[in-house]
């Protein structure tokens, strides 16, 4: 690096840090550029290390780092607004911008509140007195410490305002089976603290340290090899076989009403087919909102199901439904199981709407000035509030996960434990963006989190069979149509993640905190460089 260059950095450190939050979500699926992460917020660190005594610089620099990255990691949400480009073209550019620009305040706040902290502590008059304490002006503790603001930040984005945990610095890891199998024992903020740890160790300017964030990159690959190792033969696909059916519907065609029934009787004779080809499997499983047809509503459901699958199938199947309350109609994301002479057998609501897709804030108010949600269903979904697993008539529980839900670990722990966890969703709308790639990402860690095999089935892709290791069993790609069938993995047994949630993670956040903020350190590879 030149010495210009150097010296341009340093004068523009915002912008520094912005493009390099651009790179990071190459790290991601389905790129999976895996030190392209650990490179980028070493560049961060570093420079936040630099401002650390500068609390309006330190927000700055942490907001664009975060929108840097939100900006080029959700891009693919301009697709849906593509969908209907005549009413949603004009807000593409607002949605794609200001909604990373917002989430990134998370972020600043974090760094913002990092440097108040190293700072407070720094200047305690009793520090080195202290008989807890030592020296903490060293820029190695100081790279750990905001590694774990850096956490918590990453905690508030995903559980504040409705919460959106897409990205999280544990996809890094996540996108790779065995790097992903700590999950199972300290979650998702717990893998992504791991993540940010390597991130601190590389960024500082000593090799030893380098090496051990190196060599801890490595055991986290090998303690994930090694998990592997020992459970692949209880994971093993042992149940009756599961049917996959991907339609492959264009999003603007479905909802045509003059496609309506073309698109119907397409989904009836792909399923015919594949029902007629695998007779084995008994449990047929469609996308979100597979039909443009409310499907408890009259007979030409029922009639069309009756006529394409034997009597002793059960269907899944993801559904919009109306609910008549005096003289207001609910709307309701759903999820029924029907058997195949036209019986319903159980319904689950979705819990967790798609906030400016599913419903408006402030929806009354929003409406009346002319704005409507991409589904443009006016008054928006309702919510559900049952999320207890459903029973099959087999005997086997099923917990259905409706599309966005699969993103939030918490949407995944239920009781009775099920035996398999079941994704319906429409991809549809984000064409052949990153968004189906990093979707599934999220979707396959619910599986190593709960111990559990997950079935995902999309309208346009990516449907895949996972078994409770994260490993893909058997998919059908993006943009395509077909049907498989697969032998349902077995579930381990309880993980730790499963029990405990993010107990774990929240007690090693707060004793790392408390250790980074009063250990007396006498080493001077970590705390010497003043």
């Amino acid at each position: 690096m030149t010495t210009a260059f150097r010296e341009a950095c340093l004068r523009h450190p915002a912008v520094v840090v912005f493009a390099a939050g651009l790179l990071v979500p190459l790290a991601y699926a389905p790129w999976r550029l895996f030190f392209i992460f650990f490179l980028a917020y070493a560049v961060f660190f570093s420079l936040a290390w630099r401002a650390h005594r500068h609390g309006g610089r330190l927000f700055l620099l942490g907001w664009a780092f975060a929108f840097g990255q939100l900006l080029s990691g959700l891009y693919w949400l301009g697709h849906a607004f593509l969908v209907d480009a005549e009413q949603f073209l004009w807000l593409l550019p607002f949605a794609v911008t200001l909604l990373p620009a917002g989430l990134a305040l998370f972020a600043g706040a974090s760094v913002w509140l990092w440097g108040k902290v190293w700072g407070a502590v720094c200047r305690h008059r009793d520090l080195a007195a202290h008989p807890l304490a030592g020296r903490l002006t060293g820029k190695m503790a100081a790279f750990l410490l905001l590694a774990f603001f850096w956490s918590a930040g990453e905690v508030a984005r995903s559980h504040l305002l409705t919460g959106f945990p897409w990205n999280l610095p544990a996809m890094v890891f996540g996108s790779w089976v065995y790097a992903a199998q700590p999950i199972a024992w300290v979650g998702i903020h717990g893998l992504g603290l791991m993540a940010l740890i390597v991130a601190a160790l590389i960024a500082y300017p000593a090799w030893r340290v380098r090496l051990a964030g190196l060599l801890l990159i490595v055991a986290v690959f090998g303690l994930g090899a090694a998990r592997v190792a020992v459970l692949e033969t209880t994971a093993a696909a042992t149940g009756e076989p599961v049917l996959l059916v991907q339609p492959n519907i264009n999003q603007k065609e479905k909802w045509d009403p003059a496609r309506q029934a073309d698109v119907i009787a397409a989904m009836f004779a792909q399923t015919a087919r594949a029902v007629g080809a695998h007779p084995e499997a008994r449990l047929v499983v469609w996308p979100e909102a597979a039909l443009p047809l409310y499907l408890d509503e009259g007979t030409a459901f029922t009639d069309r199901l009756r006529a394409s699958v034997p009597p002793q199938t059960i269907l899944l199947t993801g559904a919009v439904r109306r609910q008549v309350n005096g003289g207001a109609i609910n709307y309701f994301n759903s999820v029924m199981v029907w058997s195949g002479s036209g019986t319903l057998i159980a319904r689950r609501d979705k819990t967790h709407l798609v906030p400016f897709g599913e419903y408006l804030p402030l929806q009354n108010l929003l409406e009346a000035m002319g704005f409507r949600q991409l589904t443009q269903m006016r008054g928006g979904y309702t919510p559900g509030h049952d999320t207890s697993p459903i029973a099959l008539p087999d005997g086997r529980r099923l917990h259905p996960l409706i599309c966005y839900e699969a993103i939030f670990p918490y949407r995944a722990r239920t009781s009775p434990r099920p035996d398999m966890l079941v994704n319906l969703t429409n991809d549809g709308w984000f064409g052949r963006s990153a968004g189906p790639h990093q979707h599934l990402g999220l979707t396959r860690l619910r599986a190593v989190e709960q111990g559990l095999p997950l079935v995902r089935v999309a309208n346009t892709g990516i449907s895949v069979m996972v078994d409770a290791l994260g490993r893909p069993m058997a998919r059908i790609e993006l943009d395509t149509r077909g049907a498989i069938a697969v032998p349902l993995p077995a579930a381990l047994p309880p993980t730790g993640f499963s029990v405990f949630g993010h107990v774990p993670f929240a007690i090693f956040w707060f004793l790392g905190v408390g250790f980074l903020c009063f250990w007396r350190g006498r080493n001077k590879l970590i705390l010497g460089d003043q």
